[in-house]
């Protein structure tokens, strides 16, 4: 049996209360939702979900990096592991994938050697846990020598088919998405055999032209492949749908299906959705994407990851409405705990901070400052369970145009303080941290390390993790 810890606001007469002098009683807040974003800074975002916990990895460019939690929605805040540190005849890691696939942990990713385009690799790694043993580096061999980047694995019965982005040939024209047969995890056979090019208006805003980022997950009796189009760098990054029947051949490009419109694009408040993955709720019952977008209008390559629920129409395509705006809520990932929600505004204020209104905020007003190391905001909780809990803060700074680095920015507890990078953003992000809270009065603190640069706060939200 799961145990559970409630976190309460402090208690002062018959109201809960945030403690702290001229702050009037607030009624406590938990809550069953969340707002899409999950990871402040990333882009390529990977899912693989066990009986226990979800792995997740994404594009950091010199390394593979995986986290792991037991929970979907703080998967960006769990226990973190550099499993592979990238040799010097090596650049650029893009796109890395996790997957078990015949008894190994495989990592899929592509790179590229000076003077070279990218092409694929893969890690091996035979170990119970992926954050033990050895991981071995192989190219996947069988394919040809030209640009191939976003590989990923399409299982039907006892075959498996390696899908990628590349190039049909030598020159950056066109990225297409290409299938093979696997003869092993790290092999194909034969032709690679083109399944989509650019050929819609929607995918083709920006040249080179683009398809990529290829994702395949099956319901009923049908393929659904969704993948990746036009320029990354740009706003009009959107998903595409390809589908088949499980008893095509995927091999066969007229077996494919293809939508002429994207299934997820921009909005007026969120630019640029694209390179996803999928994963389930702890339960199973319910299906979740997970996307990058960027973190202003026109923002290029600097991306947050996001996550959206998506539901099936009757023959087994994916489903998904509009992209969620950063102060929009859905309701939690079935089986996921409740969590509490304090307002930045009925927390005290210490220093030179200042309380006002800001309509996209999801409390409505947020503390704003932190100019100096001397400004505070304390928030204060009593924990009824000793435990470990996720906090996260949802940040931002009114001048992420012209920052020029990401902002130092403290998160302590009575028996640590953790320094966060908050990335320049035109939306409230998430600052995450995992603390052992004690059973009593626990006071959570934010405050800038260096000082300088605005900081605003819209609220804090605190998780317990699961425990036997």
């Amino acid at each position: 049996m799961k145990k559970r810890g409630f976190v309460w606001l402090c208690m002062c007469g018959a109201a809960w209360v945030l403690s702290g002098c001229g702050h009037a009683a607030t009624q406590r807040t938990v809550v069953e939702d969340f707002t899409p974003i999950i990871d402040n800074d990333g882009a390529d975002p990977w899912i693989l979900q066990t009986d226990d916990v979800y792995y997740y990895t994404k594009t950091t460019g010199n390394n593979l990096t995986l986290w792991r939690s037991e929970q979907l929605t703080d998967v960006a805040a769990g226990e973190e592991k550099v499993i592979w540190e990238m040799p010097a005849d090596l650049e650029n890691i893009w796109a890395p994938e996790l997957h078990f696939i015949e008894g190994q942990w495989i990592v899929y990713f592509a790179a590229n050697k000076p003077s070279e385009t990218h092409r694929m690799y893969a890690l091996i790694n035979d170990q119970t846990d992926p954050y033990s043993g050895e991981w071995v580096l192989k190219a996947v061999d069988g394919m040809d020598d030209t640009f191939a980047i976003d590989g990923t694995v399409l299982t039907l019965g006892d075959a498996n088919y390696f899908i990628w982005s590349g190039w049909a040939g030598y020159e950056n024209v066109a990225q297409n998405i290409y299938i093979a047969a696997m003869t092993s995890p790290t092999s194909v056979q034969g032709e690679k055999q083109l399944i989509s090019a650019p050929e819609y208006a929607w995918e083709m805003k920006q040249t080179p032209l683009i398809n990529e980022a290829p994702q395949v997950i099956i319901k009923e009796n049908t393929v659904n492949l969704v993948y990746s189009g036009s320029g990354s760098w740009d706003n009009d990054y959107a998903l595409g749908l390809l589908t088949m029947a499980t008893d095509a051949d995927p091999l066969v490009k007229d077996n494919w299906q293809k939508e002429t419109e994207p299934i997820f694009q921009q909005t007026d408040a969120v630019f640029g959705p694209g390179h996803n993955g999928f994963a389930k709720s702890k339960d199973g019952t319910e299906d979740w994407l997970i996307y990058h977008a960027a973190r202003w209008d026109h923002s290029g390559w600097a991306r947050s990851i996001r996550l959206q629920s998506f539901t099936w129409d009757e023959a087994g395509k994916l489903v998904i409405d509009q992209p969620l705006g950063d102060g929009e809520t859905q309701t939690l990932p079935a089986g996921e705990p409740s969590r509490l929600r304090l307002a930045a505004k009925d927390a005290v204020a210490t220093g030179d901070l200042t309380t006002i209104a800001d309509e996209t905020a999801l409390t409505k007003q947020i503390v704003s400052g932190f100019e100096s190391t001397n400004d505070r905001l304390t928030f204060q909780a009593k924990i009824d369970q000793t435990g470990d809990y996720t906090v996260i803060a949802y940040v931002k700074s009114p001048e992420y145009l012209t920052l020029s680095a990401p902002i130092q920015f403290n998160m302590g507890s009575k028996e640590e303080v953790k320094t966060l990078l908050v990335p320049p953003s035109q939306y409230y992000q998430p600052i995450q941290v995992r603390f052992s809270l004690v059973e009593g009065s626990e006071e959570i603190i934010l405050s800038s390390e260096i000082g300088v640069d605005t900081v605003q706060v819209d609220r804090l939200e605190i998780i317990q993790i699961d425990e036997e």
